[in-house]
């Protein structure tokens, strides 16, 4: 019976197949080229059904994968028109792929990098994007302008010790979701504001019926994600927290990771539509 069972979960294995994905993977040349490509100049990707502009050839892989191989913001909808609200939009891939799920939602994008808009604003246009309103603008509790590390990549993000000299603007988040009626999705990788945005966000967040949240946290900072998440599920929301980014091999060790964040989580806050 031992070996009959081993046997069966060999066979079971082998026989187990990956669904494919919807969408276009890179080839192992691609791949290599790819690794190899500078960071600094724009560069063009043309794959089957759409074109990226891009200077990072590491982080085109990593998110396109993510987005467009896993699927992480893939959501389902009655609504043929929906409404996405995309919070660090960065070069514009969360926005390539919410305009390839549904073409015609109406579509706010929202980053305050100048050097990342550059290449949203390409690729919006070569896209032949429709329906689209891209802000060079910060997310936060209120309108100003704030202090900004901006580093032309997924590091960007607003300087709360307002020690970088570089400003952008910002907009209160909750004001601009007050002039929808519904939200389909909204999504929110604004790199350690999320805790204040959030908060002041609450009673806006009704409205919304897909929110992924990316939390970037300290270790010893879990009574901030915990209050957070209270937040969101006092109003409704259901919450299925993955892990972003592995920073610590060995927590009891190493403690901390000695980088701005500790911590990195994908949180799918979604309520139930009938």
């Amino acid at each position: 019976m031992f070996v009959t069972n081993i046997l069966k979960g060999i066979r079971k294995k082998l026989t187990q197949s990956k669904s494919k994905p919807r969408y276009q993977n890179f080839s192992w040349i691609q791949k290599r080229i790819l690794k190899h490509q500078d960071d600094d100049s724009i560069k063009l990707f043309t794959f089957k059904d759409f074109k990226v502009f891009y200077k990072r050839p590491y982080e085109l892989i990593k998110t396109y994968e993510e987005l467009f191989l896993d699927e992480i913001y893939r959501f389902q909808t009655k609504n043929e028109e929906p409404v996405i609200i995309d919070c660090g939009a960065n070069i514009g891939l969360s926005s390539l792929y919410f305009k390839t799920i549904y073409p015609n939602a109406t579509l706010h994008a929202f980053e305050p990098d100048a050097i990342l808009f550059q290449l949203l604003e390409k690729n919006a246009q070569v896209n032949g994007f429709t329906n689209t309103h891209l802000h060079q603008a910060a997310v936060w509790i209120e309108d100003t302008n704030l202090s900004f590390s901006s580093k032309g990549s997924e590091a960007s993000h607003i300087d709360l010790s307002n020690q970088s000299a570089n400003q952008v603007k910002a907009i209160r988040l909750s004001s601009f979701l007050a002039q929808f009626g519904h939200v389909d999705f909204l999504k929110m990788d604004i790199e350690g504001a999320e805790f204040q945005v959030v908060a002041d966000c609450i009673d806006s967040l009704k409205k919304v019926d897909h929110f992924f949240l990316e939390y970037h946290g300290k270790v010893d900072q879990t009574k901030q994600l915990y209050s957070m998440l209270q937040q969101v599920e006092s109003i409704g929301f259901h919450v299925y927290i993955k892990m972003a980014a592995d920073q610590l091999k060995s927590p009891f060790y190493e403690k901390q990771t000695g980088t701005p964040y500790d911590v990195q989580l994908n949180i799918f806050c979604y309520k139930q539509i009938h």
